[in-house]
């Protein structure tokens, strides 16, 4: 499967929301998901979308997915957390 996900916000903090799509592996959409959670950061929005994402896959019981977001802080985040595990897991 594969995922894109993104957050946004108007203002930092502002009016912010998120959501993401997931992909069966020849593209046909699996599930939509999104949600407005009111005030937050756009790099908040990011990581709500991360965290939204990575709820759908535990509850599913996914594995070998790609997640595809456009946020540099986000990729640090997810560096950092699978630098402790296997680092040849994640790439950008």
């Amino acid at each position: 499967m594969k995922i894109n996900i993104d957050g946004a916000s108007k203002g930092n903090p502002g009016m912010a929301g998120f959501g993401g799509v997931i992909r069966y592996e020849r593209g046909c959409i699996k599930d939509i998901f999104y949600s407005h959670p009111s005030i937050a950061t756009n790099n908040k929005a990011e990581l709500m979308a991360l965290e939204q994402c990575l709820e759908i896959l535990i509850e599913a019981n996914s594995h070998n997915v790609i997640i595809e977001v456009d946020s540099k802080m986000v990729i640090k985040e997810v560096k950092q957390l699978c630098n402790r595990k296997s680092p040849e897991k994640v790439s950008t």
